[in-house]
Order: C-alpha cells, then sequence, then structure tokens
C-alpha cells in the first residue's frame, strides 16, 4: 500500500530527478529510497522510471502518478492546515520551527520572556534539522522559523545572530594539525554542510574528509572530548565554553572567520492573524541585528 512517504518521494524525483539528491532530501538512504519505488512499481504494475546516462527519466505513467502526488501533497497541506484552524479557534497558538542547536541554546529564553508579557500565548515547537524546518515553512507547516544557514524561498527573514566555527578536540591544536587526524562526522543540515566543506577546500586545496559519522553533533563532542579525533562545528554565543574541550576557531586562508548566520524566517504568502504578527514584530525588535526584511 502506498505511504505518504511514497507520495513524497514521487514528489520530490520528479522534482530533482536524482536519487543520491532525493535520498538526502528526505533523510533515506538510497538502497531504501529504491526499495520504495520498485515497491510502488509493483504495486500499479506500471514503469515509474528509467535510468539513463543523464539520470531519472520519467516514464508516462510515471509523469501521471508525479502529477498525482503534487495533487496529494497539496491535498495533505490544505488538510493540515484546516485542521490546525480547528485546534487554533479560541486559543493564541504559534507553530515555531527551530533547528537543534538553537533549541538548545536560545529559543526557551526567548518563548518565556514573550510569555511573560503575553501569558495567554501558547506554543509549540517542531525540532529539526534546517533544510526539513525551511521546507516546513514554505508548506505552512509551522509558522515560523529559526534556521541556521542561508535558504532561498518566498520567505521574509531576518538575520537574528552569528555563530563562529570550531574544529573541537581534547587537545590544542593547529589547524594543520586537522588533515592527520581523525574526523568526528555528524548529522547535520546541508548549508552547514556545504559551509564546512567550503572552508575546507579553501584552507587546504583538497576535498573534506569522510571520517566517521557518530551521529549528532552532541556525540562529536563527547568523542573529541575522549580524545577519539576532532569535529568542526558552529557554536553560539556563550556555548562556547566546555569543560575538557579546546576549540580552535575556523578561519580561511585569507583570514577571514567562517561564520554561520541563523534566520527568523516566515512565509510571504501565508495569511497572518494578529497573534502572529504581534510575535514577529517582537523578535525582529528583540532580536533582530537588523531592522530590516531580507529578501530573496
Amino acid at each position: 500500500m502506498m505511504k505518504d512517504t511514497d507520495w513524497e518521494i514521487l514528489y520530490e524525483l520528479h522534482r530533482h530527478p536524482n536519487l543520491t539528491k532525493v535520498a538526502n532530501l528526505l533523510y533515506l538512504t538510497q538502497p531504501s529510497l529504491t526499495k520504495r519505488l520498485r515497491a510502488m512499481e509493483n504495486e500499479f504494475s506500471v514503469r515509474i522510471v528509467n535510468r539513463t546516462s543523464k539520470g531519472l527519466e520519467f516514464t508516462a505513467e510515471g509523469d501521471y502518478l508525479a502529477e498525482r502526488a503534487k495533487q496529494y501533497m497539496k491535498f495533505i497541506q490544505e488538510t493540515r492546515e484546516g485542521l490546525r484552524r480547528f485546534q487554533k479557534e479560541g486559543e493564541e497558538i504559534i507553530t515555531i520551527g527551530s533547528s537543534y542547536t538553537y533549541s538548545k541554546y536560545a529559543l526557551t529564553d526567548l518563548m518565556l520572556k514573550y510569555k511573560g508579557k503575553n501569558p495567554r500565548m501558547e506554543f509549540e515547537v517542531v525540532t529539526d534539522q534546517s533544510n526539513v524546518l525551511f521546507r516546513k515553512v514554505l508548506d505552512g507547516s509551522v509558522d515560523v522559523g529559526f534556521i541556521q544557514g542561508d535558504y532561498e524561498g518566498p520567505v521574509w527573514q531576518l538575520c537574528v545572530g552569528k555563530s563562529q566555527g570550531y574544529a573541537v578536540t581534547k587537545e590544542a591544536v593547529s589547524l594543520d594539525d586537522l588533515p592527520s587526524m581523525t574526523r568526528l562526522n555528524y548529522k547535520t543540515n546541508d548549508r552547514t554542510k556545504e559551509l564546512l566543506s567550503a572552508w575546507w577546500e579553501d584552507y587546504y586545496g583538497t576535498a573534506e574528509p569522510s571520517g566517521m559519522v557518530v551521529g549528532y553533533v552532541d556525540v562529536a563532542l563527547q568523542l573529541a572530548e575522549k580524545g577519539l579525533g576532532y569535529t568542526c562545528c558552529f557554536l553560539p554565543k556563550g556555548a562556547e565554553t566546555r569543560n575538557n574541550l579546546n576549540l580552535t576557531p575556523l578561519v580561511r586562508r585569507d583570514g577571514s572567520p567562517v561564520v554561520r548566520r541563523t534566520w527568523f524566517v516566515y512565509s510571504k504568502e501565508k495569511r497572518r492573524p494578529p497573534a502572529l504578527e504581534h510575535f514577529i514584530r517582537y523578535v525582529q525588535e528583540e532580536l533582530g541585528e537588523r531592522k530590516e526584511h531580507l529578501e530573496k
């Protein structure tokens, strides 16, 4: 039987006919994605895609199913939005999407401070990786988002912070020591991966090493603390200190620091009730490094 994720696979594959890209986008392994695609073909007794030298090519039946997937995704989005309106009736609830790092170090204080002045307000928090959250802002699954890294789309954005990149180790090292050490990689959003990869290529002139994948950044930090290698990550202001860890700031060959911006984002296209408008103004006044909207 078709699952919701199967329709999403069809929808994304039709937009990006590349198995690796869509697998990364949906946080699936490529074998798992291929297995689901074959299951769909077996269920409908049709060929959905053909592999060519140029990549995936949808068949006529595949194009039809992809169009149905687009309609289905729109239906699900509208249904969820409609149900949320029922849930919010008579209440003031804002759904916030927040990256793991921002949730851990900043979001709780922001919500408590706002609720102190607006006690009737309630928050629902969705924590995920920034690229996933950006899509949720676009499809209306969340009202606003705090995301790490630069994304493009029909949203209003406000920069609310910058995080310095560090090489994190147990003992003090120089950046020139890193290529001979064990790399500890972790699951993070695609923009952070691109930023760190670009830094490595600029500084060392080689492709970023694959290293060990150890889960999320907290696991990588724990292993670095035990002397099992190094990890490269961004730490927000006020979170740079950690027992038994040495932080070496990441800089490019020209001496410029490697930083990651945190953005407060919300859709240009979605209708905003007064309570949401009030919260947006509060964030702009309280956190904005720049008091204007940035449009991409």
